[in-house]
Parts: C-alpha cells; structure tokens; sequence
C-alpha cells in the first residue's frame, strides 16, 4: 500500500504557498515590464511595487525592513529622481 505524505503545516497551507508563487510570478513579470532602467516610470514603478508589498504575508515585509532592504531601495529610486528631476 503506498504511503501518503501528510502536510503538518495545517489545512489551506498548499494553496497559501501556492497563491505567494503566483504573486511572487506576477511581481516578476511587473518588474520586467516596467522597470525604470527599461524605460518605464520610476513613480509608477514604486507605486506597483508598494502594492505587491502590500500583497505580501506581513513576515516578509519585516524580513526586509529588517535588512534595510527597502529604505536602500528607496533611497535609490530618490537619488534616481532628483538626479532627473523627477522624469524618466
């Protein structure tokens, strides 16, 4: 008789995984298409961000903020926008 595996992480926990891959996927393909450096819109393109983060577990967002990941970020994309005066 074969052996199934038992998923310990609770109910729903397959599909809570599932549904970061399809945002993690989506973030991917925004970031492609518009980001600045590929011509896209700097202030667009951290208003899109700033909604993925806002999709995302609060854990995650911690993780970063704890590594200072997106205050450097942030402060980039200021540098980028002074530097051009606020076009792309």
């Amino acid at each position: 008789m074969p052996v199934r595996a038992v998923d310990r992480r609770g109910p729903g926990a397959s599909d809570a995984a599932a549904e970061r891959a399809r945002l993690q996927a989506a973030r991917r393909r925004f970031v492609l298409a518009n980001h600045p450096d590929r011509g896209g819109d700097p202030v667009a393109f951290a208003q899109g961000l700033r909604a993925f983060d806002d999709a995302r577990p609060s854990q995650t967002i911690t993780f970063y903020r704890r590594r200072g990941v997106l205050r450097r970020s942030l402060a980039a994309l200021a540098r980028m926008l002074a530097r051009t005066g606020g076009r792309s």
